[in-house]
């Protein structure tokens, strides 16, 4: 797979990494150098820019996107073509979806947590039906958690097949469309309402579909036909003999948004979550419950980003950082197996200087001798140590050399100082076979001449 890594659209947005593709477009963790904030680039795939249909869809989602200001969905910030590429900036989520919870999980949502995220969804759905615009992609993997702290807001995305009021159907995911999509109708707020159901389903269920096109008695000679065949005559599996906890309310509550005929669904979106409401407020819970799986990914999520094991958005955190600060960057580098060398202790090498060895960048092999004092490092016409490249600020770093040891410390750069692997936010002290990260490209070893 071709990447563009490493550019930058716009005399802009420097894209950092891949970090998710679908059939239509990828997506880039990028860098907003105006800003000086992390974005997510999503950018139509090249085979397809020259095709106006795909153009015009691509282009309709910023469109779309730009109408829906609302604080449960993903935010549009720059829409742009550049030569053959075209591009989506939109707002960097430092989280994951709701599939990747549901997966890892395999267990059903509590109530509780099913009630917080319908909500938003909800919220997102009536102000985009309000604008007579419906999505017509609603699952679990386009509702994204951003998780701050010890908390997350749910976010909505993907507005990539939303359609406007009284369009026919143009698609969607199977597993999640309603009939009259399969059928090619005329969608509304329902056929969010039924797609909404679906996914109401699966989250309570553990990540189980209702309609995989898998049962023996469906028709159809391709996965797609037998899903559609499923959707359109099967009734759902019972969702109480899946998730015993589930009640014979809250099941309704599902059944009725995933009715085949969208007369007999609920009308709107915030009618069915008042719905969905009232049958939780006659369900028994217990108060003194364990933490919900939910609950757990958060902690767990909050907890591997001080060790840089926490996905986002496919990527992962920097060790020592805090969900939302800089994203790890080992994996932008080849030099991998330096992690892993043993590290000599201290400084005192008798007759030899201490020096940063280049092995990625510009200048393989070049060698920096550390002068005594304080040598500043950058793009910039004052730096001492001058290195080139886009992720290098102007005013970067410092080394500060002593008497008993070398330290490096960070000055507020936009891409970072990392020591094997880890971003530094304080003077930290080197040690022999250190590897140092200047910004995304630039990599020493620290070591003596």
């Amino acid at each position: 797979m071709e990447t563009l890594s490493g550019r930058t659209l716009a005399d802009r947005y420097y894209l950092r990494k891949l970090v998710g593709s679908g059939g239509m477009a990828d997506v880039y963790l990028a860098w907003d150098q105006l800003r000086n904030a992390k974005m997510a680039v999503k950018i139509l795939r090249r085979d397809l820019s020259s095709d106006p249909q795909f153009f015009d869809r691509f282009a309709t989602e910023a469109k779309f996107l730009k109408t829906l200001e609302h604080p449960n969905i993903v935010r549009l910030y720059d829409f742009k073509r550049e030569d053959e590429i075209a591009f989506i900036v939109m707002q960097w989520v430092d989280g994951s979806n709701l599939r990747q919870v549901l997966t890892k999980s395999r267990n059903a949502l509590p109530l509780e947590d099913c009630s917080r995220v319908l909500s938003a969804v909800c919220s997102a759905l009536h102000f985009a039906h309000g604008n007579k615009i419906y999505h017509c992609d609603i699952k679990p993997a386009n509702i994204m958690l951003d998780i701050k702290g010890n908390s997350f807001d749910t976010l909505l995305t993907d507005f990539g097949v939303s359609q406007l009021a009284g369009q026919a159907s143009r698609g969607g995911t199977p597993t999640y469309m309603s009939p009259e999509q399969f059928m090619g109708g005329v969608i509304d707020v329902r056929t969010d309402v039924y797609a909404l159901g679906v996914t109401l389903y699966e989250i309570l269920s553990g990540g189980n579909a209702p309609y995989s096109g898998l049962s023996l008695h469906s028709e159809g000679s391709t996965t797609r036909e037998r899903i559609a065949w499923e959707h359109l005559n099967f009734p759902p599996p019972r969702l109480t003999s899946i998730n015993p906890g589930c009640s014979q309310a809250i099941e309704n509550v599902v059944l009725t948004a995933m009715e085949k005929n969208p007369e007999n669904r609920y009308p709107s979106v915030m009618s069915f979550f008042s719905a969905f409401e009232q049958a939780r407020s006659t369900t028994h819970t217990n108060t003194a419950r364990e933490p919900s799986n939910l609950e757990a990914f958060i902690s767990q999520f909050t907890s591997q980003a001080k060790s840089g094991n926490a996905t986002i958005f496919g990527g992962r955190f920097g060790a020592g950082a805090k969900p939302g600060s800089a994203a790890d960057d080992k994996v932008l580098f080849p030099e991998r197996g330096f992690f892993n060398k043993p590290l000599d202790k201290g400084l005192n090498v008798a007759g030899r200087e201490p020096i940063l060895l280049e092995r990625s960048g510009l200048h393989v092999g070049r060698q920096l001798t550390i002068p005594m004092g304080e040598t500043s490092i950058g793009r910039g016409s004052q730096a001492q140590i001058k290195l080139e490249g886009e992720t290098v600020s102007r005013q970067h770093a410092t080394l500060i050399r002593t008497k008993r040891a070398v330290y490096i410390r960070d000055d507020q750069s936009s891409f970072g100082t990392f020591i094997n692997g880890v971003r530094i936010f304080k003077p930290t002290q080197l040690n022999l076979g250190d590897i140092v990260q200047i910004g995304s490209q630039q990599v020493f070893e620290y070591t003596r001449g």
